[in-house]
């Protein structure tokens, strides 16, 4: 439900419900191994502002093909822009609610904008 292998990609958050993030809420996970190594990420929502976040740290000992993060609005609201660590961000799908990442080897910043 909050971590995923999908072929060469892992996907973060795929199957929480859109629930999990009412405003306020955060969701969590540190050190989750994977076949590419641990990795932790925080989804942080803040609807009342228009927006959610989420902060990676990516896999620490092989990269994925891409990081997948799944973040679903509660009231079923279609992403209006992406930034990644400060940076529009155009590889996603608004209305699944699903952005697609390069690997990195260092912390990822994302914004969701609603």
């Amino acid at each position: 439900m909050l971590l995923m292998e999908h072929g060469e990609d892992l996907w973060l958050n795929p199957l929480t419900t859109s629930n999990w993030l009412q405003d306020g809420m955060t969701i969590a996970v540190k050190n989750a191994p994977t076949r590419f190594g641990k990795t932790s990420y925080s989804i942080r929502s803040q609807l009342k502002q228009q927006f959610i976040e989420a902060a990676i740290d990516p896999p620490d000992r092989a990269a994925p093909k891409h990081l997948v993060l799944r973040v679903r609005h509660p009231e079923g609201k279609s992403i209006r822009g992406v930034t990644v660590n400060g940076q529009a961000h155009q590889d996603f799908e608004a209305a699944a609610g699903s952005i697609r990442l390069e690997p990195s080897t260092k912390p990822i910043k994302v914004r969701v904008e609603y």
